[in-house]
């Protein structure tokens, strides 16, 4: 797939639907979001559609022992501000476009008392014209500061294609271990 950079690791594969990770998690919002519009109006073709936008405080934990890339027992406490969007529209030809986009970004401090910056992007856009159905979703976190933490970051760009008969196709570019590293 052209949207993937260089450098970076890139997974292709096929697969049934077998069980729900994270990103599986991300996907089947996605999904129960389509369904559920469906029968609204936002599926009109033409709709100009629908957009909500929210932003709150968040707080959250990054546990020791979580990431390798971290040194043994370095926790890191996260305060930040949460904004996002989602979108649904039907174009004229009468396909579904789903667009979402999460940024949160704020400050941390290690378990050592060091002090950085985060931020954080998570993005989707899936568009529903019958099968096949595709949906990307990005995702990337970096944290720069003054600790053993410091320049930690990771990446990663998921395009799930389902076809015919439920079967997913996957591609998948990682940089950094977003599986661990990533708090979010």
């Amino acid at each position: 797939m052209r949207f993937f950079s260089s450098g970076a690791t890139m997974v292709r594969r096929t697969r049934s639907n077998r069980g729900l990770t994270a990103t599986g998690l991300r996907i089947a919002i996605v999904l129960t979001a389509l369904s559920l519009i469906a029968p609204m109006g936002v599926l009109a073709a033409g709709n100009a559609g629908s957009t909500s936008v929210f932003t709150e405080p968040i707080a959250f934990t990054f546990p020791a022992g979580t990431c390798p890339d971290l040194p043994e027992g370095l926790s890191i406490d996260f305060t930040g501000t949460v904004r996002g969007h989602f979108h649904l529209s039907t174009d004229g030809m009468g396909v579904l476009h789903v667009n979402g986009a999460t940024t949160i970004s704020g400050t941390a401090t290690d378990s050592e008392g060091d002090t950085y910056r985060f931020n954080y992007h998570d993005a989707f856009h899936a568009q529903d014209a019958g099968l096949p159905v595709e949906i990307l979703i990005t995702d990337h976190f970096n944290l720069v500061g003054s600790g053993a933490a410091n320049q930690l970051h990771t990446f990663f760009a998921l395009l799930l294609v389902i076809t015919e008969g439920g079967e997913e196709e996957i591609f998948l570019s990682v940089q950094g271990d977003p599986e661990h590293c990533d708090p979010l």
